[in-house]
């Protein structure tokens, strides 16, 4: 009766589903073909209950109701907790909550929901504040369970879990199988149709959960673990990050007070920053501050500020990150662990996977591997790919905190140096690549540091433009490999390295970079008596403070470097010095002594062959000829010059060549050819990156739009140049170009703007006197 009532029901729900407007006859049986079905129903479950020939002994079915409390001071998520809420629910209420027909959205709701990610971000937090938001759809109970899967603890069980959960639902302690399939059979038919929510906190790997699933579409699954668990069928994983800065800086408020937090806004956001945004940290830092009310939030930011006490600053009753962590890295085989110490050794915010390969001395495929073991040992992040596709990794910063201090206390001294040696050998190499691009031809002392040979190499042969581009992706943890061997004493390796990076600051006119580099370097090798390495970084430096117009440092730089040279017997590293010092002379408008520079810097280059000292030394001497008012032998110069670098493949040589055959053109009035010199000049300055030289060409463009009558495309190509120079800090042409502006206005007639211009050249001037100590050289735009 119960079938035939059930069925008669299912085939009129058809039929009114099919009528727009069914007439009240069809209505009046469906519902009495469905009140007699659901009479029947009842009357059925009930003789089941109380037959004993088919009701199993004590499958009596308790509700319960095992979801801990929601974290008092429980803050932020919001965006990611509606998702994860709406995902849950499908967006809609459950066909199986009533009679009625599904609602949109409804199949779409997964059976297992995974919440994953690194351990203290508050995956345990989130459940169980999701698990009370979506409780009121799961009436037949709630459960919880911590598996205790964390790394380093003592996993429960599946079959001590299993009987745990069927007790709870009833089953009588005689009636459990014994055999873990047997149980998890049983589970899944104690669970069937039931309207279920269960969480099972800390799992270990999608073994510790399979068995643990119920065998029902009605039942919701929340797994948190420190794995996504991409094998664990059917499930959807979210990841669950750090928090915003303004969700940690609220949780730092509700635990230490707000009002305290709100008076010391600016110290509340070093402490989160410190704190990596990690939940468990600020937790940690709030619970501190709040058990210490004399403390003022400035004096805590200190004290984490500090990177080798951060950890042990982050520690408080049974809570501490440096444990957290721990318990992921202790879970690895020896080989990860180490790989996760030596990728700290140089500090760097980011990292491809080949100063691993360095540091362990192994081949590409293997290195990618371990990378990817310590990826999902949620102890490194992979950021993305870079342009190339080579993928690139980065540590939370507490677990690079975590990474020092274990290498410090792990790996011996000795195997520390030899990974770092091999890690800057690698460097040298790319940094080296990228300054034969930049300036073939170009001279630098024979290395000192002993070359790695890696196993296999990963990456493809690429354009030069390209492999340039690669390079601007490793150029950060460049700066940090120079630091690291600074800080390991290696005055020599950090010297070289150093120095043959910059050719791409100077490109790039990364200036505060280069000066803090090697000022460092300097002080090293005068501590370590490398005289070698001390007259490399005195040239370099004395080309950055010429650029910068710094030039009594400059000139006192590049003849301490001169005579450091000759001592050692390195005639032909004097040459790009003389050349520096010629046109730091040229600069200061002393035009005799520059030319006896730059001819003693173009004689020692064509002895020694130094190609690209010879092509700049042309370039130089072709500008006093301009100076001087004889721009046909300039350009008998410049073309010298450019055959240099057309030889050696110099572009962006090349490029500065038809910067100056420009300033020629123009002086000979011919400025049609000047125009599309200083064109060429400008499409291989951007094509290298170069902003500068693009700027210093706008600038020349400008002059020659000003001296054909054409005042408004002048004042554009001095405003874009105006603005290049300001971004780059570059003060000598920020002013030059200035003047250059009070002249343009004060020829159209435009003496308010003039005079704007005229009090920001002032302020430029005084900071241009206080740094190089004279007048702003003469020079021409």
């Amino acid at each position: 009766m119960l079938v035939v009532a059930w069925s008669a029901a299912a085939a009129i729900a058809a039929v009114l589903g099919a009528l727009n407007s069914p007439p009240p006859w069809a209505i009046g049986v469906g519902a009495a073909v469905g009140a007699v079905g659901s009479v029947l129903s009842v009357r059925v479950n009930t003789l089941l209950e109380h037959d004993p020939a088919l009701s199993p002994a004590g499958s009596a079915r308790p509700t319960v109701h095992q979801l801990p409390p929601v974290v008092a001071h429980f803050t932020g998520r919001e965006v990611l907790l509606r998702e994860v809420r709406e995902l849950a629910m499908g967006r809609a209420s459950f066909p199986w909550l009533g009679s009625r027909r599904p609602g949109r959205g409804e199949a779409s709701r997964p059976r297992i929901l995974t919440l994953w990610g690194r351990g203290g971000v508050g995956k345990t937090a989130l459940a169980i504040r999701l698990g009370h938001d979506v409780a009121p759809g799961f009436p037949d109970g709630q459960i919880y369970v911590d598996l205790r899967g964390a790394p380093g603890s003592l996993p429960r069980s599946p079959t001590d879990v299993l009987e745990m959960l069927l007790r709870d639902l009833g089953a009588d302690a005689a009636s459990i199988p014994d055999n873990l399939d047997d149980r998890a059979r049983t589970f899944r038919t104690r669970t069937s149709g039931l309207r279920l929510l269960i969480i099972l906190d800390n799992a270990q790997s999608e073994e510790h959960v399979r068995y643990l699933l119920p065998g029902t579409s009605t039942a919701l699954t929340i797994v948190t673990s420190r794995s996504p668990l991409p094998g664990l069928d059917g499930s959807v994983p979210v990841e669950v990050g750090i928090l915003e800065h303004d969700q940690a800086v609220a949780l730092l408020g509700k635990l230490a007070g707000a009002g305290r937090v709100a008076a010391e806004a600016e110290a509340a956001t070093d402490i989160v920053r410190s704190c990596g945004l990690l939940p468990l940290a600020v937790r940690i830092a709030g619970a501190r501050l709040a058990a210490r009310p004399g403390w003022s939030l400035a004096r805590f930011a200190q004290r984490l500020a500090d990177q080798q006490r951060r950890l042990g600053e982050l520690e408080t009753g049974g809570l501490d990150v440096r444990a957290s962590i721990s318990l992921g890295v202790n879970a690895q085989s020896p080989a990860v662990r180490r790989a996760f110490q030596l990728l700290a050794l140089c500090d760097a915010p980011s990292f491809s996977t080949r100063p691993l390969q360095a540091a362990l001395d192994i081949p590409a495929q293997e290195a990618e591997q371990v990378m990817e073991q310590l990826v999902e040992a949620q102890l490194l992040e992979f950021m993305n790919h870079d342009p190339f596709g080579e993928p690139r990794y980065r540590y939370h910063d507490l677990v690079r905190d975590y990474a020092a201090e274990r290498l410090a206390i792990e790996v011996a001294e000795e195997d520390r140096r030899a990974a770092l040696s091999r890690i800057v050998s690698l460097c040298l190499h790319q940094a080296g690549q990228a300054e034969q691009l930049l300036a073939p031809g170009a001279y630098r002392p024979p290395m000192r540091t002993p070359p790695w040979t890696p196993p296999s190499v990963i990456g493809v042969d690429l354009a030069p433009v390209d492999a340039l581009a690669r390079f601007a992706t490793e150029y950060e943890f460049q700066v940090c490999a120079v630091r690291a061997a600074l800080a390991a004493g290696m005055s020599a390796p950090a010297a070289e390295l150093a120095g043959r990076l910059v050719a791409y600051q100077d490109a790039h006119a990364l200036w505060s970079d280069w000066e803090r580099l090697q000022q460092s370097v300097l002080e090293a090798c005068r501590r370590d008596g490398d005289e070698i390495g001390e007259a490399v970084t005195l040239a370099d430096l004395g080309l950055l403070h010429r650029l910068q117009g710094r030039l009594e440092q400059a000139e006192s730089e590049g003849h301490h470097a001169l005579d450091l040279f000759a001592r050692a017997g390195e005639h032909a590293a004097t040459a790009s010095c003389l050349a520096n010092l010629g046109w730091l002379y040229r600069v200061r408008g002393e035009h005799e002594r520059a030319r006896a520079h730059l001819r003693r810097a173009l004689a020692v280059a064509e002895e020694h062959g130094v190609a690209r000292t010879r092509g700049w030394s042309l370039q130089m001497l072709a500008d006093l000829e301009i100076d001087g008012g004889n721009p046909q032998a300039a350009l008998h110069l410049l073309d010298q010059s450019r055959q240099v670098f057309e030889e050696t493949g110099d572009r962006r040589g090349l490029g500065w060549t038809f910067r100056i055959m420009g300033d020629a053109h123009r002086k000979q009035g011919d400025d049609g050819c000047a125009l599309r010199r200083y064109e060429e000049s400008s499409t291989i300055m951007e094509e290298f990156g170069d902003r500068r030289g693009a700027a210093r060409n706008l600038g020349a463009i400008g002059a020659l739009h000003q001296r054909m009558g054409r005042p408004q495309q002048a004042l554009t190509c001095y405003a874009e140049s105006l603005e290049v120079f300001r971004d780059l800090g570059d003060r000598q042409w920020q002013a030059r170009t200035l003047e250059a502006l009070i002249e343009l206005h004060e020829e159209t007639g435009q003496a308010e703007l003039a005079e704007s211009r005229r009090t920001e050249l002032t302020g430029l001037m005084s900071s241009l006197t206080r740094v190089s100590q004279g007048p702003l050289p003469s020079r021409r735009l």
